[in-house]
C-alpha cells in the first residue's frame, strides 16, 4: 500500500500502551526479570520519594528541620547492552522504544510485542485506556530555502520572507482522525547545524483513546491501524524529492 524505503528516516520508533489497575505495584514486574532480560539484560529503577514536612517553618539561612519520607518504586527501566533498545513499565503505561536502525515495520512490532507477551499475566484484568505509536522522522537536507522541494505540508514559503538566513524553524499539528477515539499530533522541526547542513525532524504520534479489555492480538490490531494512519500522514507529507533521498545509494 506505501512504497517501502531502503534507507528509512526513522531514528526513534515507540510504542505505548497506558493501562488501569487499581492498587497495581511497579515491582510486581519482577516476578518475570529474568525472561525481560533475556532480551534486555540492564535495568534501571527509579525511585520516587515524597517528603511531608508538616507545619515546619522554613526561617532564612541554615536550620535543621524534620519531615517524613514516603520513598517507593516509580518504575522499572529494561535496557539492552547497547542502550538503544528500552522497555519502561509504570504505574500506569508500559512503553517500548527502539532507537536502533529501523529493520522495518513487522520487526518492530514483533518486538514490541513479544516484550508485552512477557508480562501479560499482570494484565489480564487491566482496563486499557490508551494504545499509542510514535515515529521519529530526521532528514538532513543541503539547504531549506524552498521548503516545498522537500513537504508537501507547510505553515507558509520561507522563500524570499526573511532578509538572514534561517537558523530555526517549527510548527504542530493536532488532527482528529473522523469516526474513531484516534488523534494524531505531529511536530515539524529544522535547524541549521555547523557545515551549513539543515536537520529536519518530523515527529509522528499517533494515539488511540478507544477503551477495551486487554488482549495481545487486540493490542496488535490496534498497532497495525495505528500504522496506517502513520504512513499516510508521513508519504501525504514528503515530496517525491525526498522520498529519493530515502532511497539514494551513497
Amino acid at each position: 500500500m506505501y512504497p517501502i524505503l531502503s534507507k528509512p528516516p526513522v531514528v526513534v520508533a515507540l510504542a505505548q500502551l497506558k493501562f488501569k489497575i487499581p492498587n497495581f505495584k511497579v515491582d510486581s514486574i519482577l516476578e518475570y526479570d529474568k525472561l525481560l532480560k533475556n532480551h534486555l539484560p540492564l535495568r534501571h529503577s527509579n525511585i520516587q520519594v515524597g517528603i511531608d514536612f508538616g507545619k515546619t517553618t522554613f526561617p532564612l539561612g541554615e536550620s535543621k528541620v524534620s519531615g517524613v519520607s514516603n520513598a517507593e518504586v516509580g518504575s522499572h527501566l529494561y535496557i539492552s547492552t547497547n542502550q538503544k533498545t528500552k522497555f519502561e513499565i509504570t504505574s500506569e503505561a508500559v512503553t517500548y522504544i527502539d532507537e536502533n536502525p529501523y529493520k522495518g515495520w513487522e520487526q518492530f512490532k514483533s518486538d514490541a510485542l513479544q516484550m508485552l507477551e512477557i508480562i501479560s499475566p499482570l494484565f489480564m484484568s487491566a482496563e486499557m485506556l490508551r494504545v499509542s505509536i510514535r515515529f521519529v522522522n530526521r532528514f538532513t537536507f543541503p539547504d531549506f530555502n524552498d521548503p516545498k522541494q522537500y513537504f508537501n505540508t507547510l505553515i507558509t514559503s520561507l522563500d524570499g520572507c526573511s532578509s538572514y538566513p534561517l537558523h530555526q524553524y517549527g510548527f504542530r499539528l493536532m488532527m482528529d482522525v473522523p469516526d474513531t477515539d484516534i488523534y494524531t499530533i505531529v511536530n515539524h522541526n529544522v535547524e541549521n547545524v555547523p557545515q551549513n547542513k539543515y536537520i529536519y525532524t518530523f515527529d509522528i504520534d499517533v494515539l488511540d483513546k478507544q477503551k477495551l479489555l486487554f488482549d495481545i492480538d487486540t493490542i496488535g490490531e490496534s498497532l497495525e491501524n495505528l500504522r496506517n494512519i502513520k504512513n499516510k500522514i508521513f508519504f501525504e507529507t514528503i515530496t517525491e524529492k525526498t522520498k529519493q533521498l530515502c532511497n539514494s545509494q551513497e
